[in-house]
């Protein structure tokens, strides 16, 4: 009370409690430096029945991973519980429960001393990296990790020292803005590290932890691996497990595959790899027995290595329409994603031969047709017109869209399309014949995520041209006099550019009058406003009103040839006639306050 009235605090003295020595706080006990689970939140799990079915073990499973780091070898307590599928329970799995509840009511941790220095013990193996934390001989906290494939590849120098930064990682918050010491049992290792020592270190990697390192405060020494029980030991145990170990946890865990087994060894880091997981499996006899690996034939996915070799229809319909084209005749090359599209009338054999010929006329033969089951597409008038040009053709099983995926998903693609536009145009649904074009402009022209290009980048090795997007400056615009580069000069001291005259100019290319009479198209590269004009413009638009009226009533400009020649021989600096003033930081410098 006296130190909370020195400072000016005030309490609520129902809700205080003096003088005692031990204390209750989010569901823990702290008493003599100790911390121990409340015993009142610990009833409910004491008072827990024997679980009786699937749903109630698992509660319980989950449960007791709550308190799963105050028991010691949780993982070994709980595994009778875990590979338990029948009810009601066996002997060993009620006896595992049991004993999980004694041993969650009796554990108990001790609270560090912020007095004592902490030691940090590494040690590393060729599987494993391990280390301890402890206080005057009394152990604070463990650490042990698996390397992974890639880690184990690595020397055993780097594994040494890679023990301590992951140690140092996992307790940065115990060590950050303390003095420690870190004991290691790799001479070298504590050479690399010490940080009483400025040699260069030419190992990269081991460069870099020297800087991670660089912000704690510590010792290290080297002691023998003999004399490293703590740190020794906890990186071996895991590597000593034996695979008949790994066949247990295999059968515990009702005999998974390779990909769930090796997952399930990766969480808890086991010191197993990939081939022994798969060796195993592949030698389990029960696993051969309700598994058997029967023969496989795997499919073989046909792709198309060049444009046009392979093409895909399909007939999208009927869709409401205003003329007697109810049907759409969709066409799309497997390689370039590039399609077409053929307003129908009927889904006839007559009318895909005809406009399949428009397409050959103008691209050529494909060397492959795939498509569905239609009866048009199947209709020996169609088969016998694309085998005489020598066209190989197939179809996708019966209630199988997913045979003929490119062209099905080309139908969804081009009339959400249409949709869109008919949409952004306030035009009716029944109109979609005139935005047809402009729906397969835009699917030719973006890119498809699959190919990583436009289908027509694809198809014609160059990028589609189109108005969209596309601009000129303004100076092109309107048609009049403007400069164009001189590609031959006498001397470097000939003028760069000739005034020409500007006739019809385009994003990419203009027709101009050259001064001799003639006229051609150059590019636009090749083209530049003229000075005065743009500098008049500039200048115009940062005058005050009264100040531009009167340079324009004083100069007049003179637009002929004469004029020009005569500016270009003498030519006049044009200077703005407002009052410049300094910025306004640069007040605090002028004589007098100005």
């Amino acid at each position: 009370m006296m130190a909370a009235e020195k400072y000016s605090l005030t309490l609520n003295k129902d809700k205080c409690t003096f003088s005692s020595s031990s204390i209750n706080l989010l569901g823990y006990n702290v008493h003599n430096n100790t911390i121990k689970p409340d015993s009142t939140r610990l009833k409910p799990l004491l008072d827990l029945p024997v679980p009786s079915d699937g749903p109630s073990l698992k509660r319980t499973l989950g449960l007791f991973a709550h308190y799963s780091k105050w028991v010691q070898n949780f993982s070994e307590k709980v595994r009778p519980l875990i590979s338990s599928k029948s009810f009601p329970l066996d002997e060993t799995a009620i006896s595992s429960f049991n004993s999980l509840k004694s041993t969650i009511a009796k554990s108990c941790l001790t609270a560090i001393d912020n007095e004592e220095r902490f030691v940090v013990e590494t040690d590393a193996s060729e599987h494993t990296i391990a280390a301890s934390l402890t206080q005057n001989g009394r152990p604070v906290a463990f650490f042990s990790r698996s390397l992974s494939d890639s880690e184990r590849r690595h020397s055993a120098i780097e594994k040494e020292a890679y023990a301590i930064v992951e140690s140092l990682r996992k307790w940065r918050h115990y060590l950050l803005g303390r003095h420690f010491l870190l004991i290691t049992d790799q001479q070298s290792v504590s050479f690399m590290l010490n940080q009483n020592h400025t040699s260069k270190v030419k190992n990269e990697k081991v460069e870099r932890w020297r800087l991670e390192l660089s912000c704690y405060k510590y010792d290290i020494i080297y002691r023998p691996g003999k004399e490293n029980f703590t740190a020794d030991a906890l990186s071996r145990i895991s590597a000593s497990i034996s695979t008949n170990k790994l066949y247990e946890i295999h059968d515990a865990l009702c005999h998974p595959g390779i990909v769930r087994m090796a997952h399930w060894v990766r969480q808890k880091n086991l010191p197993y790899s990939i081939n022994e997981i798969r060796s195993m499996v592949s030698s389990c006899p029960i696993c051969s027995e309700i598994k058997p690996r029967f023969g496989q034939t795997h499919g073989h996915l046909i792709k198309a290595t060049s444009c046009f070799e392979r093409l895909n229809i399909d007939f999208k319909g009927p869709v409401p329409s205003n003329t007697t084209n109810r049907y759409i005749l969709t066409v799309i090359d497997e390689y370039s994603r590039f399609p077409f599209a053929y307003p129908c009338k009927d889904m006839t054999a007559s009318t895909v031969v005809h406009c399949l010929k428009d397409i050959f006329y103008l691209f050529g033969i494909p060397q492959y047709i795939h498509s569905d089951r239609g009866t048009s597409f199947l209709s020996e008038e169609v088969q016998q017109f694309l085998h005489s040009l020598g066209i190989a053709t197939s179809r996708s099983s019966p209630y199988n869209p997913e045979g003929n995926g490119q062209i099905e998903r080309l139908n969804g693609t081009l009339w959400k399309s249409i949709q869109l536009s008919i949409r952004s145009k306030s035009m009716r649904i029944e109109e979609w014949e005139k935005v047809l074009p402009f729906a397969l402009h835009s699917i030719r022209s973006l890119l498809c995520t699959s190919t990583n290009a436009t289908p027509h980048e694809r198809m014609f090795h160059h990028p589609r041209r189109s108005l969209n997007g596309q601009s000129m400056p303004t100076w092109l615009l309107t048609p009049g006099p403007i400069l164009l580069k001189r590609h031959v000069r006498n001397s470097k001291y000939d003028p760069l550019v000739d005034e020409v005259e500007l006739l019809q100019p385009n994003p990419m290319y203009s027709y101009v009058k050259l001064p001799d009479g003639r006229e051609t198209v150059v590019s636009n590269k090749h083209l530049a406003p003229l000075p005065q004009l743009n500098r008049e413009s500039e200048e115009s638009a940062d005058m005050e009103p009264d100040v531009q009226g009167t340079i324009n009533d004083t100069v007049e400009p003179d637009v002929s040839n004469e004029g020009r020649a005569a500016e270009s021989e003498e030519p006049v600096l044009r200077r703005s006639s407002r009052d410049r003033r300094p910025p306004a930081y640069l007040r605090d410098y002028l004589r007098g306050g100005e």
